[in-house]
């Protein structure tokens, strides 16, 4: 399967010299979470929910000063209309990244998510349950805890969401890259986790089928399932434990 026919064909751009107030407001609106940096016209890097937190990890809310071009992502892979799907999902997994442009003689045709990837696996038959595929190192912060709090715990282990505990350690929310970056598009302060998360999330049991995690995943439009035993957090799901689902049932 060519990966042009499965692409998202809505590409969202932007400029090296947009301030980061810019891209924060372009991409609280972006579903793909990643806008495709062109100078000149030319393809020169990425910039994604996961930039933006990792900056405002950093420099707090001085990151309105900063450009698109002082924390995109500069090494851009990209992969052509005729590459095949499943070798630009290991492309994806090697090198740690949600989304790929697609781009034939310089210009951007497509771009290439984890989602679609959700959207494969839902087109697939095969067994096996959540509890196979989860993630179980957790990472979660406490509900006392505030967004800059939450970005530099995601920028320090590498994570997009982070489980959200009340002080018995009781999941009570969640709070995503995605989540902190629609917050600052809407407030220039330094709000709670539960000021910016979403309270009561979606979860699923251990013994879950894949399949029908990525189905819940695409209906309620989340990229993140806590998984739940006898009503302990004890994993979570994301895309990217899907990902490695998918290549591993081909």
């Amino acid at each position: 399967m060519k990966v042009i026919d499965v692409c998202n064909s809505i590409v969202i751009t932007i400029s090296p010299e947009s301030t980061l107030k810019e891209a924060i407001e372009i991409l609280s609106n972006n579903p793909t979470g990643r806008a495709i940096v062109l100078k000149e016209e030319k393809p020169i890097g990425m910039i994604s929910t996961r930039d933006l937190v990792a900056s405002f990890s950093e420099y707090g809310l001085n990151v309105y000063d900063l450009k698109v071009k002082d924390v995109m992502s500069q090494d851009l892979i990209i992969a052509s209309p005729n590459d095949d799907v499943n070798n630009v999902v290991r492309r994806m997994l090697i090198n740690n990244i949600g989304g790929v442009p697609i781009i034939d003689n310089n210009t951007i045709v497509g771009i290439f998510t984890e989602r679609e990837v959700l959207k494969l696996i839902t087109s697939l038959t095969f067994s096996g349950i959540v509890d196979s595929v989860m993630s179980t190192k957790l990472v979660t912060i406490n509900e006392e805890s505030n967004i800059l709090d939450a970005a530099k715990l995601m920028a320090r282990n590498n994570v997009r969401r982070l489980p959200i505990l009340d002080n018995n350690d009781r999941l009570i929310g969640i709070i995503t890259a995605a989540d902190i970056v629609k917050f600052l598009s809407k407030k220039k302060e330094i709000g709670k986790v539960l000021d910016a998360g979403t309270r009561k999330p979606i979860t699923v049991s251990r013994y879950e089928s894949v399949l029908n995690a990525a189905k819940l995943m695409i209906e309620k439009r989340i990229g993140t399932l806590p998984v739940l035993d006898n009503q302990k957090l004890v994993g979570i799901v994301t895309e990217r434990d899907l990902m490695y689902a998918y290549i591993n049932i081909l």
